[in-house]
């Protein structure tokens, strides 16, 4: 048997280019750190937050940031207020949650709870470990539910690139395994949902996936989803692999009978796009706050 060594060569060439970003964008780390200033600004202002372990692993933590009540609002409901759930990228080997506190900023004024997740990186852990732990991020803030104040019935889950893959793959989980309820909405911003076209990029030299677990852990392979809607979002600068992964988990969830849209953001790339989702300026913002505010759909 004959293999085409040149085209193998140039589809993992392809492939390189489209989801090893760094560079692609030398402005990314430009972004990074003014995303990191102003999460510190953030934290140093915020009141009451609180960092709190979910496992064992250092990296395992929660930050949580309590909703606030602006002056002159009615009091907070009896059963808690909503809560979003983030979750950071990095490719499952690099980042921090502490970089995109600055996210919960605007939440928090308008009166959601958010607690941004961290996780082990590759290659101490393996992805089956990082989708594992999301849940059990997930499943601990449930069982904390009345010590925080947020209602387990409105809770969104967003994250960003890996961690979009994440927010989707929780969201495959039955509520009941997390002690919760389904999600309102999971909103993954350039995420990626099939890991097939991963195992031939640099990216699996850390995060050293088998053929068995990009299926396994991709999104798009899942039998069912349990929330509310997905609100899919990337940006309109990213590469033709991220915008075609996004289209294609828009319709592959559809299939499996779960509402979903899909949001081309103008002019944003892979790494300025979380501007739509932090600020209320923005559309993303809006749907992913109308999504998790609205009356559940068992006490309507």
């Amino acid at each position: 048997m004959e293999f085409d060594t040149e085209g193998i060569v140039e589809l993992m060439q392809v492939l390189e280019r489209n989801y090893s970003l760094r560079a692609r964008h030398p402005e990314r780390a430009a972004i990074y750190a003014d995303y990191e200033a102003r999460s510190e600004r953030f934290r140093a202002e915020a009141s009451g937050w609180q960092c709190f372990p979910y496992g064992k692993a250092e990296r395992c933590a929660i930050d949580w940031f309590p909703a606030q009540r602006p002056p002159g609002a009615p009091p907070a409901p009896a059963e808690g207020t909503p809560l979003l759930v983030f979750i950071h990228g990095g490719f499952w080997r690099a980042l921090d949650r502490r970089v995109f506190s600055f996210i919960a900023e605007h939440y928090v004024k308008a009166g959601i709870a958010v607690a941004m997740v961290g996780y082990e990186l590759a290659p101490v852990a393996k992805l089956t470990d990082i989708v594992d732990q999301a849940a059990d991020a997930l499943a601990c803030l449930n069982r904390r539910a009345g010590e925080l104040g947020f209602d387990t019935r409105r809770v969104g889950v967003s994250g960003h690139s890996a961690g979009g893959h994440l927010a989707a793959m929780v969201s495959a989980v039955p509520p009941q395994s997390l002690g919760g309820h389904p999600l309102m909405c999971v909103a993954p911003v350039s995420g990626v949902f099939s890991l097939a076209p991963l195992l031939l990029t640099s990216i699996n030299h850390d995060v050293r996936m088998t053929p068995d677990d990009a299926l396994r852990l991709s999104p798009s392979a899942m039998e069912r989803f349990y929330t509310g809607e997905f609100i899919v979002a990337v940006g309109e600068k990213e590469t033709d692999g991220f915008i075609g992964q996004s289209r294609d988990f828009v319709e592959t969830a559809e299939r499996k009978g779960a509402k979903a849209t899909l949001q081309i953001v103008p002019g944003r790339t892979h790494f300025s796009v979380l501007e739509d989702l932090a600020r209320p300026e923005f559309s993303l913002f809006q749907r992913v706050f109308e999504a998790i505010t609205r009356t559940p759909a068992s006490t309507a």
